[in-house]
């Protein structure tokens, strides 16, 4: 069996995780808390930061930034009130997104555990390029 290793794109502005889930968001961003220990929180306030999003109002949209503010994580519904924030993307549900200094981060053991979720039927890195509408 081959073994397979996560790459980055180190000129990337972010980390990007499409997850295929049909659980809500709000029991979803609850079991990402427990399995990364992170505390990401429901918030309409949104920075602009993550060139593929434009506005998040509609779309259930949580984040969490670590208390050294070195980087900041989101999860973003791809379904919304009423369309799909990145309509090319159909089959993903939510965007696990890593801005900052996310070339700190262990993303293979993070990508192992939001896997390990029960209701996560698949996940995968997704260069920003490609999810662009």
């Amino acid at each position: 069996m081959a073994v397979k290793r996560l790459t980055l794109d180190n000129e990337s502005d972010a980390f990007v995780l499409a997850i295929s889930c049909h659980q809500k968001s709000t029991k979803l961003a609850w079991e990402i808390n427990r399995a990364i220990s992170c505390e990401l929180q429901a918030t309409e306030l949104y920075e602009n930061n993550i060139y593929f999003v434009t506005n998040v109002k509609g779309f259930p949209y949580y984040k969490w930034t670590n208390p050294d503010e070195r980087f900041t994580i989101h999860l973003i519904a791809n379904r919304g009130e009423s369309a799909l924030l990145v309509p090319s993307q159909k089959m993903i549900d939510y965007f696990f997104v890593v801005t900052g200094f996310f070339e700190e981060l262990d993303f293979e053991q993070g990508v192992k555990n939001i896997k390990k979720i029960e209701s996560v039927l698949t996940a995968f890195p997704v260069v920003l390029d490609k999810i662009k509408q």
